[in-house]
């Protein structure tokens, strides 16, 4: 019984600080942003220049990073900013999360955090929806994060944006921007329990982590995924549209990694699949989670190709 007072006592010190820079307290002021240009290309730039300090949010107000509990604040106050411009309702999830360990709980608070989403409606009936997710957070304080993973919402952003022209839909489009995936993805396991909460019919996820670093300029687009038809899936249009894909087939069984939400989702057996840069091939930032995460590493004409690449697939699944 000692040894188990000893190890709570222990893992409350060593979490103290951590805790101080997960508690989201309190709300800063609503942000005025203007509007963000019509062009893709210029979206995308703003997004990844706004959400990593290249550009202000507002005249008073610039991110350095999105870790501290401030900033996290301004985070989901400028995408929350920007699912209006769209004309969609942003959805604030706030969720608590446990310690891993009950007798933890019982000393310190749980993790808690926000998720923001909204949802793009299918234009018919249906109880059908597909999740296009990326994180928000950025790895460390003074990490500007513009890579890691302002890269990864611009992305769903600008493929939401072309959807909205697409005059059917037969499935909703779930856009949720994941909080603390830096923090053992806690964000997406809380995200993950809403869903259950909700009983969405998911027919399939797809996460986008770090797509802005192309250094062999190949234009290759790297997949993961434990599941076979959405990689075949991918493979053909890739085929087709001649980009370039490198894959990597997972097995599920005993899968345990926790490095990106990718990974929650497929312990949770849903049809997931994750893409990005070639981060396992070995063709990715050298900057992650330093201070020179910054806008100038990002090659934006390679963000635009995935993204367009990305619309083409979630174009066709939602017909």
């Amino acid at each position: 019984m000692k040894t188990i007072i000893a190890l709570i006592f222990t893992v409350y010190l060593a979490s103290l600080f951590l805790h101080k820079d997960t508690h989201i307290n309190g709300t800063s002021e609503h942000l005025k942003i203007a509007e963000l240009p019509e062009g893709i290309a210029h979206m995308q730039q703003r997004i990844v220049g706004q959400l990593s300090g290249k550009y202000a949010l507002t005249n008073t107000v610039t991110l350095s990073s999105r870790w501290t509990p401030k900033e996290r604040v301004l985070t989901q106050d400028y995408l929350k900013a920007i699912i209006h411009q769209l004309g969609l309702q942003p959805i604030t999830h706030t969720y608590s999360y446990p310690n891993m360990n009950f007798g933890i709980d019982l000393l310190i608070e749980p993790f808690k955090g926000v998720n923001i989403y909204t949802v793009l409606p299918a234009t018919v009936k249906s109880s059908e929806y597909i999740i296009l997710g990326a994180h928000y957070d950025s790895g460390k304080r003074n990490a500007p994060g513009a890579i890691d993973n302002a890269t990864g919402m611009a992305l769903i952003y600008s493929v939401i944006k072309e959807l909205q022209k697409v005059q059917h839909r037969k499935q909703h489009i779930l856009m949720v921007f994941f909080d603390q995936e830096e923090e053992e993805n806690i964000g997406s396991k809380a995200f993950i329990k809403l869903i259950q909460q909700k009983k969405w019919n998911i027919t399939s996820v797809h996460c986008f982590d770090m797509i802005g670093w192309d250094a062999d300029n190949d234009d290759a687009m790297e997949i993961y995924t434990a599941s076979k038809s959405l990689e075949n899936y991918y493979l053909k249009l890739a085929d087709n549209l001649d980009k370039k894909i490198l894959n990597i087939t997972i097995n599920p069984i005993n899968y345990n990694n926790s490095s990106t939400d990718f990974d929650e989702f497929l312990k949770k057996d849903f049809n997931v699949i994750g893409a990005g840069e070639c981060y396992y091939h070995r063709d990715t930032t050298p900057y992650k989670d330093t201070a020179k995460d910054t806008f100038e590493t990002v090659n934006f004409s390679y963000l635009l190709s995935s993204s367009q690449f990305i619309t083409s697939i979630i174009k066709n699944l939602i017909n």
